[in-house]
């Protein structure tokens, strides 16, 4: 159960303002297994919808303030936030679907969503816009570990997976640098 609340938690605060993407947590909660993995996307996946509705009315009311708000945060340069804008405008509320693929911010798109759909089509998109990388995350994570660290102890994948993600962000941080 608080795996699950940590999905939740972890998917709604990246939807919204926090930076690491919930495939980290997941990633560690898959460790236990493939179904309690599915079962946490499925929580991060609520927390994400929560968050991006909240970036979506935010971004109505006030779209000059959100993305000052956004340009604030690390890894997400103004080059991003245009590019999203361009997206949107371009292929609608489509581009959200390939978003994750460019390393861009969930958030960003929730935030601008509005310039082009209703809420509910926005919620509708995010769903296989969020959940498709989750669920592969929750397949794979284990999938590598039993390949590569058979007989590892659970401390022992939980470091490595944490030791890729820091890894991983290291190098995300240093191509998004401002």
């Amino acid at each position: 159960m608080i795996a699950n609340l940590i999905a939740f938690a972890w998917g709604f605060a990246e939807a919204t303002l926090f930076f690491i993407v919930p495939d980290v947590a997941l990633s560690v909660i898959a460790l236990e297994g493939v179904d309690i993995g599915l079962v946490a996307c499925l929580y991060a996946l609520a927390g994400a919808l929560v968050g991006g509705t909240i970036m979506y009315y935010w971004g109505r009311a006030d779209i000059e303030k959100v993305t000052r708000v956004l340009r604030m945060l690390p890894a997400i340069p103004s080059k991003d936030i245009e590019k999203v804008r361009s997206d949107l405008q371009r292929s609608g509320i489509s581009a959200m679907l390939l978003g994750p693929l460019s390393g861009i911010p969930y958030k960003i798109y929730a935030a601008h969503a509005h310039l082009t759909t209703s809420i509910f089509y926005f919620i509708l998109i995010s769903i296989p816009a969020r959940i498709i990388r989750f669920i592969l995350i929750a397949f794979v994570t284990p999938y590598i570990m039993d390949t590569f660290l058979p007989n590892a102890a659970y401390s022992l994948r939980v470091q490595v997976v944490l030791i890729f993600w820091i890894f991983s962000y290291s190098i995300y941080f240093m191509l998004k640098r401002k």
